[in-house]
């Protein structure tokens, strides 16, 4: 009967574990609660995807190409900048490779072109023209895509 008793005393203590984790609260860092659960828990990958891989960011870099360059102005800057600030900050040169690689596939263009050298240029600064980030994203690693 002793032995019931602690097998039932086990399982009583098991169940209260295991429903205690189930409603611990979660506490956001810097307490924006609308930020952390739109970006906090998914990955890079997910966001970028949830953002149609920056199709105005792709739009950008092939704007930026060849005899259609133009450096100060860009008709699609100001939609990329948008895309790429609903994407978490650290995963904004990843979602440009993203977007690079799927436009490099759209126009066919190889990585060797001028073209591609002129999309990657694009890529590279577009953090910095936006105002989101001074530094510049290594977009010649991005080979990978």
């Amino acid at each position: 009967m002793a032995k019931l008793a602690l097998l039932v005393a086990t399982f009583a203590l098991a169940f209260f574990l295991v429903n205690a984790s189930i409603y611990r609260t979660s506490i956001t860092p810097g307490g924006d609660e609308e930020t952390w659960s739109r970006h906090g828990r998914q990955s890079c990958q997910d966001q970028i995807w949830r953002q149609g891989y920056l199709p105005n960011c792709q739009r950008y870099m092939n704007e930026e190409t060849g005899s259609s360059h133009h450096r100060y102005s860009s008709h699609y800057l100001n939609s990329c900048c948008d895309e790429l600030e609903n994407l978490r900050e650290d995963c904004r040169c990843q979602g440009l490779k993203h977007a690079l690689g799927q436009q490099l596939k759209l126009q066919g263009v190889r990585w060797e072109s001028p073209e591609a050298e002129d999309m990657c240029e694009a890529a590279e600064t577009a953090l910095n023209r936006c105002g989101l980030e001074s530094r510049r994203c290594d977009m010649h690693s991005g080979r990978w895509l």
